[in-house]
C-alpha cells in the first residue's frame, strides 16, 4: 500500500477486512473516543495508527480480555495521553483480567494507574468463559442495570458464544427499550436461524431508533434470505449512509428488472468507495 492510501485513510469495511474485526469492535472504539477517524466525508476515514490500535485491540481479546473492560481501557488511556504522543506507541498487554501499559521500566493498571509488581499469569479464555458463565447465575438476582447485562453479553460473545443470548434477554427485561441489545440478540438469532425472532428484535430496534444503520442493514440481509425482495429494499434504503446497503440495492433492483434504480445505487455505491480511496 502506498503513503497516498495513508493519507486518505481507510474505510470502516477495509479496516475490518486487514485486521479481521466485526465493523460493531470498531465502532464500539470509535464511540468510546479510542479511534478518531475523520468524519468530515460521508463515511469514517481510519488512520493508520488506528490500525495498529485496533490490531492490539484484537490480540487483547483473543487472550481474554472482556471488550467492555477493554473499551473502558482504552478510553481512559487515550484520555490521559499527551496530544502529541499516539495511543500506539504504548506497549500494552493482558495481566489477569486486565489491560497493563508497559512504559520503560514501569508497569501499571490502564483503568486505575496503580502501579503493578505481581501478576496472575494463569487466566486464559477458558477460564475466563467459565469464570463469565457463574457470573451470569450469580448475578441473576443482584441489581445489575441493562447495560451492564448488555456489556456481560458482549463479552460472552467473545468467550462463550451460547451464553450471550440470555445476558441480552435480561438486559431487555430491565429495559425493553435498549436498542443495542435488540440488534445483538436479534443477529444472534438470525445467525441461529430463527429468523422470525430475529426480525422481531431487529424491527424493535428500528421502532426505537429509525436511523438504526446496522439495525436497518441486518434486517435487509434477513429478508433478503428469506426472499422477501421488496421487504428487504425498504430495510436496505434506511441505511442509506452504508456503501455496501447501495450495493445490496442495486443487485437487488436488477434482479426485479428495475434497471435504472439498480443503476442509480450502483453508481452511489462507487462514490462511496472513490471517496474511501
Amino acid at each position: 500500500m502506498s503513503d497516498a492510501k495513508f493519507m486518505t485513510g481507510y474505510s470502516t469495511k477495509e479496516v475490518a477486512e486487514l485486521v479481521d474485526l466485526p465493523r460493531s469492535t470498531i465502532w464500539e472504539l470509535t464511540r468510546a473516543g479510542v479511534l478518531e477517524p475523520d468524519r468530515s466525508s460521508a463515511q469514517y476515514q481510519f488512520s493508520f495508527q488506528d490500525i495498529l490500535i485496533l490490531r492490539t485491540a484484537k490480540d487483547l481479546i483473543q487472550e481474554g480480555v472482556r471488550k467492555s473492560r477493554l473499551n473502558r481501557a482504552l478510553a481512559k488511556i487515550k484520555k490521559q495521553l499527551p496530544s502529541n504522543r499516539p495511543l500506539s506507541s504504548l506497549r500494552l498487554s493482558r495481566e489477569g483480567n486486565d489491560v497493563v501499559v508497559r512504559d520503560e521500566n514501569q508497569i501499571f493498571n490502564a483503568e486505575n494507574g496503580q502501579l503493578l509488581l505481581n501478576f496472575d499469569l494463569t487466566t486464559n479464555p477458558a477460564v475466563v468463559a467459565q469464570l463469565t458463565r457463574r457470573n451470569l447465575k450469580a448475578n441473576s438476582n443482584e441489581q445489575l442495570s441493562s447495560d451492564d447485562w448488555f456489556d456481560l453479553g458482549v463479552d460472552l460473545e467473545a468467550v462463550s458464544p451460547d451464553d450471550a443470548p440470555a445476558a441480552y434477554r435480561r438486559a431487555l427485561e430491565l429495559d425493553p427499550y435498549h436498542a443495542d441489545a435488540h440488534v445483538n440478540l436479534g443477529r444472534i438469532l438470525q445467525e441461529k436461524q430463527e429468523a422470525a425472532l430475529a426480525e422481531k428484535h431487529y424491527r424493535a430496534a428500528l421502532d426505537l431508533e429509525p436511523d438504526n444503520v446496522l439495525a436497518a442493514f441486518n434486517l435487509g440481509t434477513l429478508l433478503e434470505d428469506l426472499q422477501r425482495l421488496e421487504d428487504a429494499i425498504d430495510a436496505y434504503k434506511i441505511a442509506d449512509d452504508f456503501a455496501d446497503a447501495h450495493y445490496n440495492l442495486s443487485r437487488l433492483y436488477e434482479l426485479l428488472g428495475k434497471h435504472e434504480l439498480a443503476l442509480s445505487h450502483l453508481k452511489t455505491y462507487r462514490r462511496f468507495l472513490e471517496e474511501e480511496r
